[in-house]
């Protein structure tokens, strides 16, 4: 294995599509999300070392998802030793943007490029799945529909390219507040989620099952969205389970003067998604 370090991007995922159906008997709820990469990340200094060990300021104790990750590969590889990573964190933590799931899966891909006998992908993406349910998808640059609880993952391919505006009140939600809030529906999970063609295909197709738990738990989301689309979104929307939302526009400008008209938020950025917006 090369003694040399790697500096590694962990993108932060918007969900595009977000459809929850009834629970699981492992207590995990079947859903259909189409997940789409932004170039907001995470950066990951990763080495090899004698012992697992992940630093990351502001999270005490370190990434544990990053943790259990390189644990895992490292026991399926047979391999001895570990790695170090350093994170510097620049995603929200709960913000419903995949951070975590991000830097786990960009962990897993560098470390298992550095090992002697790397394992396959099937591999790395079982060892992902049992880290957490975004992990599978997050291995892959490009969009993705990920299925069942997130194991099943398919590859679309690349988006096309918009500019987002991106928000947080300041307060995380939990994911399992949220799924607790969420009023099951009877409509049918789709069968198929074609890849959008144009901007406007990608905003019209904007759906979330968790955003009405999201923002009667906080507020702030439905202040956050609203304002948005009052600055020119083509659409907005809460990523995943919140509590970061998220607003299309056509121009970086556009966007820009957008995240500078949100008095609740204690937080804002702005991103590409689409084609070279992940890696």
């Amino acid at each position: 294995m090369s003694a040399q370090g790697q500096v590694v991007r962990a993108c932060a995922k918007v969900n595009l599509v977000l459809r929850v159906g009834a629970r699981r008997p492992d207590g995990y709820h079947e859903l259909v999300t189409l997940i789409g990469r932004t170039d907001l990340a995470d950066v990951l200094l990763l080495g090899p070392a004698e012992r697992t060990h992940v630093d990351c300021p502001g999270l005490p104790g370190g990434d544990t998802l990053v943790t259990r990750a390189l644990e895992g590969l490292c026991a399926a590889a047979g391999h001895a030793g570990g790695f170090h990573v350093h994170i510097d964190k620049r995603i929200p933590h709960g913000a419903g943007l995949g951070g975590g799931s991000a830097d786990a899966a960009a962990a897993l891909r560098a470390a298992n490029a550095l090992l002697p006998a790397p394992v396959t992908d099937a591999e790395l993406a079982r060892i992902g799945a049992e880290v957490g349910s975004d992990v599978p998808a997050l291995l892959y640059d490009e969009a993705t529909i990920a299925r069942g609880r997130g194991d099943r993952v398919e590859v679309l391919g690349d988006l096309p390219r918009a500019h987002l505006a991106i928000a947080h009140p300041g307060r995380p939600l939990a994911t399992r507040d949220v799924y607790a809030r969420h009023a099951p529906s009877d409509r049918p999970l789709p069968d198929r989620i074609a890849l959008p063609a144009t901007l406007d295909e990608l905003a019209a197709l904007l759906e979330n099952d968790l955003q009405a738990p999201a923002e009667a738990l906080e507020p702030a989301c439905r202040a956050l969205r609203e304002g948005m689309m009052g600055a020119g979104a083509l659409a907005a929307m809460v990523s995943g389970s919140g509590s970061a939302v998220f607003g299309m526009f056509r121009t970086g400008q556009e966007a820009e003067h957008a995240a500078g008209m949100l008095p609740d938020a204690a937080w804002t950025t702005t991103a590409t998604l689409g084609a070279s917006s992940g890696g």
